[in-house]
């Protein structure tokens, strides 16, 4: 392996390593864990509690019973057909809220807001027009105006279980996990065993990074339910925030056999698998994560980082693996990564004992990014081991041009041609190295002995 494609190996294997490290200093962008998607109960009545009650007009008794037998079947679509035939302004608070209720059960959530924006400009302190509007809000994700009422509610006497893991839930939403935390507490109090707010709280413990609490309640809720995939996700994400890269792989581990396939998760698991050493296992599940994934651009960087890392550390089945034909979408990385994993199929096909095959590589790299300095230095290194030394000057000389491999090229061309005797070469070339560089005592060191060269060089021609 040249030095400088040995250098380069090293930044990457570095770069995967502290890829690993950064995510388990940052545990909310590590792991892809969502809290399930909530559901709510839709209470259809027209009760309410509050001080004043919105109660059905006597001229609207007959409109009621027709209403009737159609909840009783919960035939919400001939409900709101029927509403539609009323105009809104005309029906009491009750059948306002009432019609607002159907409408939200029907997802038809502006017309629902509508109608219960309705009852409450009638009738402000109506507790549940303020409750299903603010599951109404909550629908279209309008969170900070779903807030209002919900509290209204609470205030106005409606102290249930849903109504606490609502507002728990704006909490999280709005980036407040710890007064989401109080919201989960108080409706678990009233309903311990609901799940939905076991998962709240949790997850909510997770956010505001209270890592004991968090850690408690996790490993009572994996005893209850040991084949829930979540769970293990927010045990390997709670790992990682504290540093514990082992049970953070393991965790992982049982998700995924759980049937975890996100891609983002198949990442990570990768870059911890690397990161133990286990190359193969990591090889295998990063191709995992670019085939559910194709498309998405998260891969790309982890790609280029575990093939530069395999390559580095020599594990050449594993990148093998890794690179074998067909197996990663690689066309859909930009040209600069294109050429980048063109440099380490060239170094897998140097371990291969494959030369050809390497040169091809080599020079498909710098066709894909003439302006890599990389590429084209560790082209002219190529020519140089096998003796094309036109080639390698030349291939060295346009390396010069580019600024960060510019002292490097200039060496080891000047290397060149000191191995040709030609010091006079050699001297103009190691001058520029100064030039860029004042501060290299070696490099002056070694002009001082090639002038010396130079004129025993005249002296010896005279």
């Amino acid at each position: 392996m040249t030095s400088f494609l040995k250098t380069a190996l090293v930044s990457a294997a570095l770069s995967l390593l502290s890829a690993a490290a950064s995510a388990s200093n940052n545990p909310a962008g590590t792991l892809q864990v969502t809290l399930d998607d909530p559901v709510w109960q839709v209470m259809l009545n027209n009760n309410a509690i509050a001080q004043r009650t919105a109660a059905i007009l006597p001229n609207e008794q007959s409109f009621a019973r027709q209403l009737q037998p159609l909840l009783q079947q919960k035939n919400y679509q001939a409900i709101a057909e029927l509403f539609r035939q009323r105009p809104l302004a005309d029906d009491s608070t009750a059948l306002q809220v009432l019609r607002g209720q159907v409408l939200l059960s029907l997802n038809r959530y502006d017309e629902a807001a509508k109608a219960l924006q309705a009852a409450l400009g009638k009738q402000p302190d109506l507790a549940l027009a303020h409750q299903a509007l603010s599951l109404v809000r909550m629908q279209q994700q309008q969170y900070a105006l779903a807030r209002p009422h919900l509290v209204a509610a609470i205030n106005l006497g409606v102290a249930d279980a849903q109504v606490y893991g609502q507002l728990a839930y704006i909490n999280l939403k709005t980036a407040q996990p710890a007064s989401a935390v109080a919201g989960y507490q108080q409706a678990l109090l009233l309903e311990p065993d609901n799940s939905q707010w076991q998962q709240g709280l949790l997850y909510a413990l997770i956010q505001s990074q209270a890592w004991s609490q968090a850690q408690a309640m996790l490993e009572q809720l994996l005893q209850q339910q040991p084949d829930n995939k979540a769970l293990w996700l927010q045990r390997s994400q709670l790992a990682l925030s504290q540093g514990n890269s082992t049970q953070a792989l393991s965790s992982i581990e049982v998700a995924l056999r759980l049937g975890e396939h996100a891609a983002d998760n198949l990442l990570l698991a990768a870059q911890l698998h690397f990161n133990s050493g286990s190359a193969e296992r990591g090889a295998s599940l990063l191709q995992q994560a670019v085939k559910a994934k194709p498309d998405s651009q998260h891969w790309h960087t982890p790609l280029l980082q575990a093939a530069s890392y395999l390559a580095y550390q020599q594990q050449w089945p594993a990148l093998r693996s890794l690179l074998k034909q067909g197996s990663l979408p690689t066309q859909q990385l930009p040209v600069k990564q294109q050429a980048q994993l063109a440099l380490v199929r060239a170094q897998l096909a140097s371990a291969d004992n494959q030369p050809k095959q390497a040169l091809t590589e080599l020079q498909q790299a710098v066709a894909l990014d003439p302006l890599s300095g990389e590429a084209l230095l560790t082209l002219a290194q190529w020519y140089e081991n096998r003796g094309n030394i036109e080639l390698a000057s030349i291939s060295y000389s346009r390396a010069a041009t580019i600024k960060e491999v510019q002292i490097p090229a200039l060496q080891a061309q000047a290397q060149l041609e000191i191995n040709r005797q030609q010091y006079q070469s050699a001297l103009r070339l190691l001058q520029q190295v100064l030039q860029v560089a004042p501060q290299r005592q070696d490099i002056a060191d070694n002009i001082r002995s090639l002038q010396q060269l130079v004129r025993q060089q005249r002296s010896g021609g005279a």
